[in-house]
């Protein structure tokens, strides 16, 4: 994808609102969104964020390149006037059946072979598949990597004016950690490494020479068969939530499996500065004289470990805490909590806390109480 087109490439935001605004049919009208972009910047996962802004909708996720022609229907042999004929009924992994309104999403469609190609294409477009007919609110989208990683993707002409296609750009690291690392829990010291280290998001197309970013998967590096991805980012916060008992030398092998060698050796240094962090019980017993870390990306872990930990019992605790931290962490906090994809029970929990409305106030930080469930 050239310059000029990838001036346009959308955010995961972006491209749900363009799905919830464009994605039902309306008056015989609807749009069928491929969405295309590098591995592992969570294409497939854009799914998740549709279901929460439609939660009336019902998702159904289908692998393309898992499936044969036969997993989409088999036949079932009917009788009509003496006269013997085949009608076909559709998998249940679609969904065509239950007719709800539905989220599908059609998991790496551009390498689909064709006698699966052919009549999702129909579904995408008609909405109409083996005789159902999808409720009007129903969306379809389909995704696939660019054409540039060489990964067999590809539609003919024709088929790609079925779409409305647009690539999804990789995120930044402060949209990772806000959209995707706290709401899902991802281990904090991923979240801290990743605020420090915005390269980790860097897309290789704006690395000339790959030696100038050794973190990232570059297709011109030579003998880097592993690099950082966003999903990957994720795979390593599950490995640290199980590295107790695990020796540092076992933990670098498999976040180096993970993210690649280099990035592993990074990420274990990082992991160092723990050693600066007050602990959980020091804030929630005395946070008026809570060691505060000398090292912003210590401060860093103190709060995302916070946004990953916070409960009812230990909120006033926390924000006179915070009120010892920098104003900025005080902003990433409240924009974080006041999220919509934060955890309910926690943001329900915070803030209907009297010292969290307060700080909130008297930082001018905005927010909708009314959202909290």
């Amino acid at each position: 994808m050239s310059l000029s087109t990838r001036r346009y490439a959308v955010s995961h935001d972006e491209a749900a609102q363009a799905v919830v605004a464009n994605g039902m049919e309306r008056n015989g009208q609807h749009l069928w969104f491929h969405l295309e972009g590098l591995k592992g910047i969570g294409k497939s996962t854009l799914a998740k964020e549709l279901a929460r802004l439609l939660p009336n909708h019902e998702r159904r996720d289908v692998d393309c390149v898992a499936i044969t022609a036969g997993d989409l229907g088999i036949p079932k042999f009917k009788e009509a006037d003496d006269q013997d004929f085949v009608r076909y009924i559709a998998n249940e992994i679609l969904g065509l059946h239950t007719g709800k309104p539905l989220i599908i999403t059609l998991d790496e469609l551009s390498k689909a072979p064709r006698e699966v190609l052919l009549p999702l294409l129909r579904l995408g477009l008609e909405r109409e598949m083996f005789g159902y007919r999808l409720h009007p609110d129903s969306v379809v989208i389909s995704n696939g990597n660019l054409t540039a990683e060489n990964l067999g993707d590809g539609f003919q002409a024709h088929q790609l004016d079925r779409f409305t296609i647009m690539e999804l750009r990789t995120p930044t690291n402060e949209e990772w950690i806000g959209n995707f690392a706290v709401p899902n829990n991802i281990n904090p010291m991923i979240s801290g490494w990743a605020l420090q280290t915005p390269e980790l998001f860097q897309d290789w197309r704006d690395v000339p020479n790959p030696d100038d970013n050794q973190y990232i998967d570059h297709p011109q590096a030579v003998g880097r068969r592993k690099g950082v991805t966003p999903r990957g980012l994720a795979k390593c916060g599950y490995i640290l939530d199980n590295r107790e008992g695990i020796s540092d030398h076992l933990l670098t092998s498999m976040l180096a499996g993970t993210i690649g060698y280099y990035a592993a050796e990074q990420l274990m240094t990082f992991m160092q500065i723990a050693d600066e962090l007050p602990s959980l019980e020091s804030i929630k017993n005395d946070p008026s004289n809570a060691k505060v870390p000398s090292n912003v990306a210590a401060v860093g872990l103190v709060v995302y470990r916070a946004l990953s930990n916070i409960d009812r019992s230990w909120v006033g605790a926390w924000m006179t805490y915070m009120e010892r931290l920098d104003e900025s962490w005080g902003a990433l906090f409240v924009q974080n909590v006041s999220d919509p994809r934060f955890n309910k029970d926690r943001q329900s929990q915070v803030m209907t806390n009297a010292k969290f409305t307060k700080y909130a106030h008297d930082h001018q930080y905005l927010f909708n109480t009314a959202d909290v469930v």
